[in-house]
């Protein structure tokens, strides 16, 4: 399944354009860039989460899979307060936490 990204690129016929990725948006990218098929295109990763955050046999760091599985849930079943609710949390600083 294409990516929005690459969706959106291909709808832009964008053929030089410099991708730049922030936070989540960084594995997009570089999801996009390491699957493309043509030569050409560039990317930035800026404060980007790493592609692969999920726990595996040579990523034992990372989270169980079932935590991504939850995120993609609540985004579909009720996208507004699932975007005030993940920063909420432990994340950035929201609630005053460090």
């Amino acid at each position: 399944m294409p990516t929005t990204l690459r969706l959106l690129t291909a709808h832009l016929d964008l053929k030089s354009a410099v991708h730049v990725g922030h936070s989540t948006g960084g594995g997009e990218v570089a999801h996009y860039l390491g699957g493309r098929r043509q030569p050409g295109g560039e990317g930035a990763l800026i404060s980007a989460v790493p592609p692969l955050m999920v726990k595996t046999e040579r990523n034992p760091g990372g989270l169980p899979k079932e935590v991504f599985d939850g995120f993609a849930g609540a985004a579909r079943a009720n996208r507004a307060p699932f975007y005030y609710d993940l920063p909420a949390g432990p994340f950035y600083g929201f609630n005053g936490r460090a």
